[in-house]
């Protein structure tokens, strides 16, 4: 997997500290992909800092052969947004996966066919 970082209005240190937490990140992702390459998926990790409010936006976008993932979260924090960002990322992933896998055909209520009411005769 590949991981390409973008920053808006962060100091040094802090793209620093939000690179490592990503790349700390990353095989939680990873052990997901196996099915696919290993140059078959690029994580795009994208925050940006408000400095009004003090927070952080992170959004993951993760783009596979067969479909594009993509989680957002703001925290005051950088490891809390990282964090629940791929969280989200990851239930997606697992999903997908599933979905790849063909695990998610169970029946769905909607297409259940409705019991049928017989007619009873009441004699008087």
């Amino acid at each position: 997997m590949e991981i390409t970082f973008f920053h808006k209005n962060l100091s040094k240190e802090e793209e620093q500290k939000f690179s490592d937490y990503v790349e700390e990140k990353r095989p939680a992702i990873e052990s997901l992909l196996t099915k696919f390459a290993e140059d078959a998926s690029i994580l795009n990790a994208t925050i940006e800092k408000f400095t009004k409010h003090d927070a952080f936006q992170v959004e993951l976008c993760l783009t596979l052969p067969t479909k594009s993932l993509v989680s957002s979260e703001a925290s005051h924090h950088i490891t809390k947004a990282v964090d629940l960002s791929k969280d989200r990322l990851v239930n997606q992933l697992k999903k997908h996966m599933a979905r790849l896998r063909k695990d998610r055909r169970h029946q769905s209520i909607r297409t259940a066919e409705a019991p049928v009411m017989k007619e009873i005769e009441i004699e008087v």
